[in-house]
């Protein structure tokens, strides 16, 4: 789709259709009918988050700057600030009027600034023919862009039981393990496009890959839990701008359909990933996911 109608059109569309999808769920309690929305919801989400990050690549094109880290660190600071407010609009409202506040809320903030979406250039509207190594190459970018949503979905989803079940944390402080994560990628990210400008993508990446490694051994040989939340912290400064780099990296090769192809490959990784985690976790232990 954004290879052909380009990613604003993709844009414009999708975030509509994801603000109603979301809305929509709240107030469904058929499971089929349920189950139909939760699909259209993921099929809009999923492209407008392929879309924003063609117009990410699009925006370095034309400024040729690093800017891509930048993109995705508001992204990480708009799902902290998701968080916090959905939950006091969930306790306050309810999930399905909470849910249509913010909707109205985010239609409102998404209509006064969709004028400021950029236009393809000319290499991202159509296809560009790319030799077999190249498309290999995208293919082995996609499976490291895997490896970070496949980090991001284990440290969400089994950080608060690993806190809370292997090193005895109170179960109202489990979100502490991805709160730290996020956090520090968060800020991280705000400084990860000086910082590729100043050292390079190579260097960047390599130094961000021994990061996360030294954060996620941190994390599983932790003994308390103060060790494991610096473990996440340290996993969270490593993975940054790792996921921004190789998006970026995608893009300059060619049309926007190399951004879909990372992205596609990353989300077959990090779903073979999910069910994977929890075969281990039962096997063997929670610290053996990480």
């Amino acid at each position: 789709m954004i290879a052909r109608f380009g990613s604003r059109r993709v844009v414009r569309v999708s975030a509509p259709l994801l603000l109603a999808t979301v809305v929509l769920a709240t107030f469904t309690h058929v499971p089929f009918l349920f189950a139909l929305v939760l699909l259209v919801l993921g099929m809009a989400g999923n492209s407008m988050d392929v879309a924003m990050n063609a117009q990410a690549v699009e925006a370095e094109r034309s400024s040729d700057k690093a800017l891509m880290s930048s993109f995705h660190a508001m992204w990480s600071l708009g799902g902290l600030t998701g968080a916090v407010l959905g939950g006091l609009l969930v306790k306050n409202a309810g999930s399905s009027f909470g849910a249509l506040i913010a909707a109205l809320l985010l239609s409102t903030l998404f209509e006064a600034n969709q004028g400021k979406l950029l236009a393809a250039g000319p290499r991202q509207g159509g296809t560009v023919a790319r030799p077999l190594s190249a498309k290999w190459l995208l293919i082995v970018t996609g499976l490291l862009a895997g490896v970070c949503m496949s980090t991001d979905a284990a440290v969400r989803d089994w950080s608060p039981l690993y806190l809370t079940g292997n090193l005895a944390l109170d179960v109202g402080y489990s979100g502490l393990g991805y709160g730290a994560f996020a956090s520090s990628m968060a800020i991280c990210r705000l400084a990860g496009d000086r910082v590729r400008t100043f050292i390079g993508e190579k260097q960047l990446l390599t130094i961000s890959a021994c990061l996360a490694i030294v954060g996620l051994a941190i994390v599983a040989f932790a003994s308390v839990s103060v060790v494991a939340l610096s473990g996440f912290a340290l996993l969270g400064i490593g993975v940054a701008n790792i996921f921004p780099t190789l998006l970026s990296m995608a893009g300059r090769r060619g049309d926007a359909s190399g951004i879909v192809v990372v992205f596609a490959t990353g989300y077959i990784i990090a779903l073979a990933a999910a069910p994977s985690f929890g075969t281990l976790a039962e096997a063997t232990s929670l610290a053996n996911i990480y």
